[in-house]
């Protein structure tokens, strides 16, 4: 199985925003986007049709962020061993660089791009990037 540039890039910026996903969705009412955003009034806005409805899209986009959280939750409950610990050093805590996650885990840098590779392709299987 090989990941396209495109599908690795959505993988890697979904597995990012995962930390902030739990924050909006833990902190309802908080950090939420302004009404016009996306809406009718946007510059731009492709879609000038007064029967388009700020609230669908925004509620459209909620469900979708909860099931991406749910896919992300789930497969990496099944991840295992070094290629977990690149995840969640390498995605969820940020600042990590690969030179210290190879450090910290005492392997080579070879088995760390093996291993984060094919936890990308678990987690883009999930998110619906690829089939």
């Amino acid at each position: 199985m090989q990941l396209s540039k495109e599908e690795k890039r959505k993988t890697i910026s979904d597995l990012r925003k995962y930390p902030d996903w739990i924050v909006r969705i833990e902190a309802v009412g908080l950090g939420g986007q302004p009404v016009c955003l996306g809406g009718y009034w946007q510059e731009g806005f492709k879609n000038k049709d007064y029967r388009h409805s700020i609230i669908e899209d925004f509620m459209e986009y909620e469900e979708e962020v909860v099931r991406k959280i749910f896919a992300i939750e789930r497969v990496f409950e099944r991840l295992q061993g070094d290629m977990k610990e690149i995840i969640r050093l390498k995605y969820l805590l940020p600042g990590n660089t690969v030179d210290d996650i190879c450090q910290k885990l005492n392997i080579p840098q070879a088995t760390y791009f093996r291993l984060q590779y094919q936890a990308l392709i678990c987690f883009a299987r999930a998110l619906g990037h690829i089939k």
